[in-house]
């Protein structure tokens, strides 16, 4: 058995609180809106949603998974750019978004120079800047921090290329924002960690872990690792072996994560609900989210979504194992067995959408009920309580509830400024 890892943990002293996914407000002259712009202190996702698509999520819909969207598609760029994650589809809008003038500005992250894929946080003022950023950086970046930067060049109109935590925080000082124009391009999110993490992780899973250039978790139930002589390499979802690892890699902050879809982008991209081998999927969210489609309609191919197999044996799983310790499990030939059966029986396209969102919904509030259940209201959005009301929780005996009451700090209706203020918590 191999000698497990260290795992570099995030450094709490630096941060309001240890869930904290470093999005770049406390580290900016942004720090002042922390307690009310924080997704971990106080998140807002239900009325943000309500103020920036128009409408809460319908009931009955795919809404309750995927959050607020005009139309679901499929999407692949037509010639691929080299070196992108998939086609290349968030790169071109954010360059043509810069070409035709419609920002000054993208905010995004790039790669730190002499890394191979250390996140670091990108002001690009022209399409070459953008495309050197091309590619997923599967690390913590405080994006937001060039914010500051964009308003020290006078800019007023700016795109900003973000997560779900990021745009939570962003949403809420919007209105603070000396900007004309603000675009919210979304990229879908689930588990981060740290650069030093990942690194940890590449050394457990892969036979090269400093050649790795990008790597995902792929729809076939597999972790693809894309390495620089542009080979492939893959491992089966049960073979990676987290119990070497241990339950240290993933950042705190995700694991009470409500917002996988990024529900409050004028238009997400991600890849879970669009299929293989290339396809990634577009949640075109309000009227701006169709704008940033029409750039690079001339040069993708657009299908309908597809969907396949049940999400009911792999939930049924996933929750006989939330909250236990990670172990060796079975034996190699019967992960392999177990490997094949997920591929040609699993959840496919939306389905292993829908399945991948009610597992991250699951794990979180599990974890907020473990470890800060009195913050319970403060941290849970209402609508992650009904993709799981045919679940029951771990150590629980009833499909989880809302709380009777949500409080909130309350504010003052002159100064809009917060009475009681919000004392932060540790996960993990």
């Amino acid at each position: 058995m191999a000698t497990p890892l260290p795992i570099v943990k995030p450094d709490a002293a630096e941060r309001f609180s240890r869930i904290c996914s470093d999005c770049g407000i406390c580290t900016s002259s942004l720090r002042p809106h922390v307690k009310e712009a924080c997704a971990f202190l106080v998140q807002k996702y239900d009325e943000l949603e309500l103020t920036v698509q128009g409408h809460a999520r319908r009931a009955g819909t795919d809404e309750v998974y995927f959050g607020p969207y005009k139309k679901i598609l499929r999407v692949r760029r037509q010639r691929p750019i080299a070196g992108a994650q998939w086609t290349g589809v968030v790169t071109t809008i954010a360059m043509r978004a810069l070409e035709q003038g419609l920002v000054e500005g993208v905010i995004l992250t790039g790669t730190e120079p002499g890394t191979l894929n250390k996140p670091q946080p990108v002001l690009a003022r022209t399409p070459e800047e953008v495309l050197a950023c091309r590619g997923n950086k599967f690390g913590l970046s405080p994006t937001l921090e060039k914010i500051d930067d964009a308003i020290a060049a006078g800019l007023k109109r700016v795109m900003v290329v973000g997560t779900p935590c990021q745009f939570h925080a962003l949403r809420v000082i919007e209105p603070t924002l000396p900007f004309d124009e603000l675009w919210c391009l979304g990229i879908l999110c689930s588990d981060n960690t740290t650069h030093e993490n990942y690194m940890t992780f590449l050394k457990s899973v892969s036979r090269s872990p400093d050649t790795v250039v990008h790597m995902e978790f792929m729809p076939d139930f597999r972790l693809w690792m894309r390495h620089t002589n542009g080979e492939v390499e893959k491992l089966n979802f049960v073979e990676i072996p987290m119990h070497e690892i241990g339950p240290d890699l993933i950042a705190p902050s995700c694991r009470v994560c409500f917002n996988y879809t990024n529900s409050l982008a004028d238009l997400s991209v991600g890849y879970m609900g669009g299929g293989m081998p290339d396809n990634q999927w577009l949640l075109i969210r309000n009227a701006k989210g169709w704008r940033l489609l029409d750039l690079i309609r001339d040069d993708v191919e657009l299908s309908e979504p597809t969907e396949s197999g049940s999400r009911a044996l792999a939930m049924k799983g996933f929750l006989s194992q939330l909250g236990k310790p990670y172990t060796k499990g079975a034996p190699r030939p019967v992960k392999k067995l177990i490997a094949f059966l997920q591929r040609r029986l699993g959840p496919r396209g939306l389905e292993f959408a829908r399945t991948r969102v009610e597992m991250k919904l699951a794990e979180g509030l599990f974890t907020v009920r473990r470890k800060a259940g009195h913050r319970e209201a403060l941290l849970v959005p209402r609508y992650a309580y009904v993709p799981l009301e045919k679940y029951v929780l771990p150590g629980e005996t009833q499909p989880p509830r809302p709380p009777v009451s949500v409080k909130r700090p309350r504010r003052s209706p002159a100064s809009g400024k917060t009475l009681k203020t919000i004392d932060p918590i540790g996960v993990g």
